[in-house]
């Protein structure tokens, strides 16, 4: 994760010089390797911790959940004026409480990398819920997906909804955890989580959207999202690069009884799923012109409460879990 970072980040002009740490040399050798850019150094963390470097203009913290504070600590001593902490920011909530007060304490500009609000292709869909009137009101979603993980992979769609929803608050209504644990490329002592739960969004207290999401812990499909609002259906998948929009007539007349009734075809348009460096040269660029693109560590509470709330329905862990 952390080179693929720097791959897009390393070609920015305003970008002087890049530090890449690890614990394993052996790492840092591949990186070196794939990186091959005059920009880059490479430093053990231990080097970087005795160093005499205090002047980062951003810091990337893209290690694994365990132990976030020390990470930002020592990103302060090297001076970060920004700093962008990979999700989940914790094991469990006491953690992600722990950090966030932390953060706060110290009035840290602290940023959580849910980069699937950077997606064009689902800026372009919460476009359209504002703006196409079949679209707009209450809606019922849909994701049925294999092992992406809810840890890895199911906190970015809790926030993408609460993003494409305008959404403040969720409230799962019902929900259960896998009992089979999906293994972790990082090592044994990881891993990461399946089930479905059934979720109300909401937005000043007013229903937004019924969703459910099931990611299963015993498949590898790689599912695509279905949308139903009022009169218009979307139908958007990463893997197929597509997204189909069936609409009724904008000037339709006819009652909410008549199904399907004043249609028009389906129109299919190309969407493109973005090389993850890509999205962070984008909050790169976005902080050097002082845009914010990311939410804030406080603003993340709220998908972190939803994500563990999931998580605490598992009947073999209750309060720290092995995500990464």
């Amino acid at each position: 994760m952390g080179i693929r970072h720097a791959q897009g980040i390393v070609e920015i002009e305003e970008i002087r010089s890049l530090i890449i740490s690890d614990i394993h040399e052996l790492i840092l050798v591949a990186a070196s390797q794939t990186l091959n850019n005059s920009k880059c150094s490479f430093f053990l963390i231990d080097s970087l911790i005795s160093s005499e470097i205090n002047d980062i203009g951003i810091c990337i913290i893209a290690s694994t959940a365990g132990d976030r504070i020390s990470l930002v600590r020592l990103a302060q001593q090297l001076g970060a004026k920004n700093i962008l902490i990979e999700k989940p920011l914790g094991q469990s909530m006491e953690q992600v409480i722990e950090l966030n007060n932390y953060i706060v304490e110290q009035k840290l500009n602290c940023f959580v990398n849910l980069n699937m609000r950077l997606y064009e292709s689902f800026i372009n869909l919460k476009h359209d819920f504002n703006h196409l009137q079949q679209l707009r009101g209450e809606k019922a979603i849909t994701l049925n997906t294999g092992t992406l993980g809810i840890g890895a992979n199911g906190i970015h769609y809790l926030d993408l909804l609460f993003f494409l929803l305008d959404a403040d608050s969720a409230t799962i209504v019902a929900g259960e955890i896998d009992e089979r644990i999906i293994p972790s490329g990082r090592g044994p002592q990881f891993g990461d989580f399946g089930g479905w739960a059934m979720i109300k969004f909401f937005g000043k207290g007013e229903l937004l959207a019924n969703v459910f999401l099931s990611m299963s812990a015993s498949s590898t499909v790689f599912g695509a999202w279905d949308i139903v609002g009022p009169h218009g259906r979307v139908y958007l998948s990463e893997v197929e690069e597509k997204r189909i929009d069936t609409l009724r007539k904008d000037d339709s007349e006819l009652p909410l009884n008549r199904y399907f009734g004043d249609y028009l075809p389906p129109v299919e348009a190309k969407i493109e799923s973005p090389f993850l460096g890509d999205l962070t040269r984008k909050w790169v660029k976005g902080i050097i012109d002082g845009e914010k693109l990311l939410p804030a560590i406080d603003e993340s509470i709220r998908v972190h409460e939803l994500l563990f709330e999931w998580l605490g329905k598992s009947n073999t862990h209750k309060t720290i879990f092995p995500i990464t």
